[in-house]
C-alpha cells in the first residue's frame, strides 16, 4: 500500500513490477530497469593499523557508460605530522579539481570529500585511487572510496 506522509511518497513491498514500466508485463524487476549506484573503496593493500606508504590501485572497470557521483579518503588515525593526498583517476587521468588532503591535523576516521571535475565514464575506462605520501608519522590505516552509476545493467 502506497502512503504521503508528509511529503515523502513510499511505496509497499513488490508495488513496482514489470507491469508498471513501458511494455513488460512479468512479475519482476528486470535488471535493465534500474541504474546501479556502485561503491568501489580500497585500502590500498594497508592493514588498519599499518603505516602508509605512496601507492596506486585499480579499483574498477567501468562496463557501460556511467557517471562517478563523489570521491572521498579517510585514514583511521591522522598520526601527529602527516601529509597525504588521495587522487582519483581515469585511465591515468586526474577526476579531481586537486587531489583529497588529508593531515595530522584533521580528525582520526573523518571522511574528507573531493571536488569532482570529471564525471563521465565510458565502458573500458579504468579506475584507480592513488595515495601520496609526504610524511606519516603515526598515520595508520588509509581507506579511499569511488561512488559511480552505471547505466543499463542488463547489457
Amino acid at each position: 500500500m502506497a502512503t504521503w506522509n508528509g511529503g515523502t511518497f513510499k511505496l509497499g513491498q513488490g508495488e513496482v513490477i514489470n507491469d508498471n514500466f513501458s511494455g513488460v508485463a512479468a512479475n519482476a524487476l528486470d535488471a535493465d530497469k534500474v541504474q546501479p549506484y556502485i561503491i568501489k573503496g580500497t585500502a590500498l593493500g594497508f592493514a588498519i593499523g599499518a603505516t602508509p606508504t605512496t601507492r596506486e590501485e585499480i579499483v574498477h572497470v567501468v562496463t557501460v557508460a556511467g557517471t562517478i557521483r563523489g570521491f572521498h579518503a579517510l585514514l583511521n588515525d591522522t598520526g601527529t605530522a602527516t601529509g597525504i593526498t588521495f587522487d582519483l583517476k581515469k585511465n591515468g587521468t586526474t577526476c579531481l579539481a586537486a587531489p583529497v588532503s588529508i593531515t595530522h591535523g584533521d580528525l582520526d576516521r573523518a571522511t574528507v570529500n573531493g571536488t569532482l571535475s570529471m564525471t563521465t565514464l565510458a565502458a573500458g575506462d579504468v579506475l584507480s585511487i592513488a595515495m601520496i605520501v609526504t610524511t606519516a608519522t603515526g598515520a595508520q590505516g588509509p581507506f579511499a572510496w569511488v561512488n559511480l552509476e552505471e547505466n543499463n545493467a542488463g547489457t
